[in-house]
């Protein structure tokens, strides 16, 4: 079902992911390692300010396409979007028509190959339709394994992650329940250990979050380097509040 809601230009998507990998017992390697990867996020920050006008402009106009039913045309736009930016929600609005036979013709397999391009650039929807396809059969053959892996991606509750940092500050300050320093690092520890492990797959909200943690030491020690790093993943992902975190990373470790 085409969602007809106004798009967000938040959850657009880059090409690759980033990764800064630290290397040990090299302080002047380490140091010129991270000047490229904050030129990197430089970059990826510039273009993304950049083109973010532009493409909200297009989602607005393709949304208004999908709103009067003008499927047609809205399969036109789409198809420019993502060969342009590339657009990942441009991708999964694009796999509902194939896969509802509005404005082009129903086809399961076009269907997915969308849905599949979209989430490999991060859409938590598209994602779904994936774990959702390779479950039921729908465009692809079924791999359970594979319906997994992609429920675990797309459902996958980032938000415990943040609801247990929530609680650690909750025993820390004794909001509602007695000031309990043992459960207080109980859930930042389990928060910060679900982070990392969201951060596998292309998750831009975790990955923004871990970075926090670093940058401010929650849970972690503080390490420029890996807030950077963590930033850079989401950012890669055009996940849109990483932009101002990287920029305040940017003046260096504080």
């Amino acid at each position: 079902m085409i969602a007809s809601s106004r798009p967000c230009w938040t959850r657009c998507t880059a090409f690759v992911l980033l990764a800064v990998l630290p290397l040990a017992g090299n302080r002047l390697r380490a140091a010129e390692l991270h000047a490229a990867a904050d030129g990197q996020c430089q970059t990826i920050v510039r273009d993304f300010l950049a083109r973010a006008p532009v493409m909200r402009r297009a989602d607005d106009r393709i949304a208004e396409l999908l709103d009067t039913k003008h499927y047609r045309q809205a399969a036109s736009a789409l198809r420019s979007a993502v060969g342009h930016y590339p657009d990942a929600w441009a991708g999964d609005a694009l796999g509902n028509l194939y896969a509802g036979g509005l404005g082009v013709p129903r086809n399961a397999a076009d269907a997915f190959r969308w849905y599949l391009w979209s989430a490999e650039r991060g859409d938590r929807f598209a994602q779904r339709e994936v774990a959702n396809a390779y479950l039921n059969g729908d465009g692809t053959q079924r791999d359970a394994a594979k319906a997994a892996y992609w429920f675990r991606i797309g459902i996958a509750p980032w938000q415990l992650a943040v609801m247990n940092y929530s609680l650690s500050r909750t025993y820390a300050k004794g909001y509602f329940v007695p000031i309990n320093p043992d459960e207080s690092r109980y859930y930042l520890q389990k928060s910060v250990a679900e982070l990392r492990e969201l951060t596998r797959d292309p998750n831009g909200e975790a990955a923004y979050y871990l970075g926090l943690d670093y940058e401010h030491g929650h849970g972690v020690p503080r390490d420029w380097a890996k807030a950077m790093e963590y930033l850079c993943r989401a950012a890669a992902l055009h996940y849109a509040p990483a932009m101002t975190a990287i920029r305040h990373l940017q003046k260096g470790p504080q």
